[in-house]
């Protein structure tokens, strides 16, 4: 028996053609050096984020925009519950928003005053319901 694999993208994610990606490149070139112009610097920040940094001090509907990932070997083994809060401890950001402020956090001293940041996300992903076939390029 052949078992068909479904090979399309995960729901509210997308593949975007050749075409697709050169429209969005000349458009973000566009806008980096717009914003060069302006004294901008380009920053980059990790897709992935500390759990506790992302729910910030209460969670509330930021928590449901997260797509929790779980532990892995060592710390896995140590976790002694099965509760949801314990086996995972990073989040795939949602928006640029927390990463820049931690980066700012982590950073300040390296960077100038004022600090003027640009960062172009690859479409942070959340974990709600995707509204269509809608993409999304966020700046920050």
């Amino acid at each position: 028996m052949v078992v068909k694999l479904d090979t399309a993208p995960p729901r509210g994610m997308k593949d975007l053609l050749p075409p697709e990606v050169e429209l969005r490149d000349r458009a973000t070139a566009m806008i980096l050096a717009t914003y060069k112009r302006y004294g901008f610097r380009r920053i980059e920040t990790p897709a992935l984020e500390n759990l506790r940094l992302l729910l910030g001090s209460g969670g509330g509907e930021n928590e449901k925009l997260i797509y929790k990932v779980l532990k892995r070997g060592a710390k896995l083994d140590s976790v002694s519950t099965l509760r949801e809060d314990d086996l995972a401890d990073l989040g795939l950001r949602y928006d640029l928003t927390v990463p820049l402020a931690r980066y700012y956090a982590n950073n300040r001293s390296a960077l100038p005053d004022p600090f003027k940041a640009i960062q172009i996300g690859d479409s942070p992903e959340r974990s709600e319901d995707p509204g269509g076939d809608r993409g999304a390029l966020r700046l920050r």
